[in-house]
Parts: C-alpha cells; structure tokens; sequence
C-alpha cells in the first residue's frame, strides 16, 4: 500500500481595520503573495541599498587614497622644483664665473698677444748707447751707425735668428725674423753672438762694438721688401 504525503501550505493574511469618525470599520485584507511580494521588495531594496553604500565606501576610500598619493607625489614634486632651481641658479652663477674667467682669460690672451705683436715690431733702437746716423746714399734703404767702443749692437725687437752669414761690405750679416712679414738686418764687421735658429728677447746683444767693427749696417724689410727704418725706428734724445 503506497503512501502520499503532502506538504502543507500555511497561508498568511494581514488584516487592517480602520475606525472612521462615525464608527464605522473598514476592514482591508492583504493576502500572502502581497505580503511576500513586499517583502521580496523590501529585501531587495535592502540589498541595493548595502550595495550602494558599500560602493559608495569603497570609491570614497579609494578616492581619499588617490588624493593622498597625489598630494604627496604633488609635495615630492615641490621639493624636486625647489632643489633644481637651487641647482639652476648655482649652475647659472657658476657659468657667469665662468664666463666672466673665459673673458677675462680672452682679454688678457688678446693684451698679450697684442704686446706680444708690439714687442716684436722691428721698432726699438739698434744700440745701446748714442752714436751717429747717416743714411745710406746708394743701394737699398739703410741706416748707417757710428758708435763708441763698448757700445752693443742690440735687437730692436723679439724675433728668431734667421740667418748669420758673411757680408761683403761689412762682414758679418745677422737677419732676425720679427714674423707678421718684418725683418731686421744688422751688418756688422765683429764677432755675431747669436746663432741661427736663437728666439730673442727685444734689446738681446747682437754684437759688441770695438774700435775695429764701430760701423752698423740697419735694415728693415716688409714682406721681402726693403723699407725705410726711420719708419719704424724709435730714437729718443
């Protein structure tokens, strides 16, 4: 014999009476699938609203941590400016030092590789001391010295001893290099003292005059041209 058993179900009803002001009652009846239709609802409406609020935490949460990672990147950020305009204006008075040493450096190169040209002109006094001058009457433009003895023959300027050979008026030919083109010539019948090839100060001894040798021959030359020295020549006194 085969038994059957069979689940009952309890229904619920939610009565609601309300009492008018003449005393009558009105009497409202809500069945089950309402009540649980609501309650479905309210549950629902429930679980949206814990969704939204746990949403609504967790973005808030993350947002006030971005905000703190950006403030501090934002603060890093500062700190880094502020350290490289430090830098920048180190560097920046390091370069105007530097620039004001560079031009410095310029100017005093430039004064001394102008004095350096200066000196080197052919232009100083070929004796030490006073002598007599004639100029040559013939030939190419010369000077023509007298001088004591004791007297020196002297370089009127800095310059390399080109050449020191024999002469056939005067003996001895001494030519210094002055660069720039200028070159002087001393012709002299002493002893030369200075070899070929010899960098010379302005005022170096060429020779030294004797009774023997009181002639001086001086000569300027200009790009292999002869010129006249008293254009170039200082003489004082």
């Amino acid at each position: 014999m085969e038994k059957q058993f069979f689940r009952s179900r309890t229904k619920r009803t939610l009565r609601l009476m309300t009492e008018k002001k003449d005393g009558t009652i009105i009497r409202r009846t809500i069945n089950s699938a309402a009540i649980e239709g609501v309650t479905v609802l309210l549950f629902v409406l429930a679980v949206a609203i814990t969704c939204k609020f746990i949403y609504d935490y967790i973005t808030i949460r993350d947002a006030r941590k971005t905000i703190i990672e950006q403030k501090t990147e934002l603060n890093n950020l500062t700190d880094e400016n502020e350290a490289l305009t430090v830098e920048n204006a180190t560097l920046t008075n390091k370069v105007a030092v530097l620039s004001e040493a560079v031009s410095k450096k310029a100017e005093a190169e430039d004064v001394l590789s102008q004095e350096t040209i200066e000196n080197a002109l052919p232009k100083g006094f070929p004796l030490s001391g006073s002598a007599t001058m004639a100029e040559a009457q013939e030939g190419e433009p010369m000077l023509i010295f007298s001088a004591s003895s004791g007297i020196n023959v002297l370089t009127t300027g800095t310059g390399v001893v080109e050449i020191v050979d024999a002469d056939e008026a005067y003996g001895t030919k001494i030519v210094i290099d002055h660069g720039n083109g200028y070159r002087s010539v001393y012709r002299n019948s002493g002893t030369a003292l200075v070899k070929q090839g010899e960098s010379l100060g302005k005022g170096y001894i060429l020779f030294s005059i004797g009774k023997e040798n009181e002639k001086l021959g001086y000569q300027i030359m200009l790009n292999e041209e002869y010129i006249d020295p008293l254009t170039m020549i200082e003489i004082n006194g």
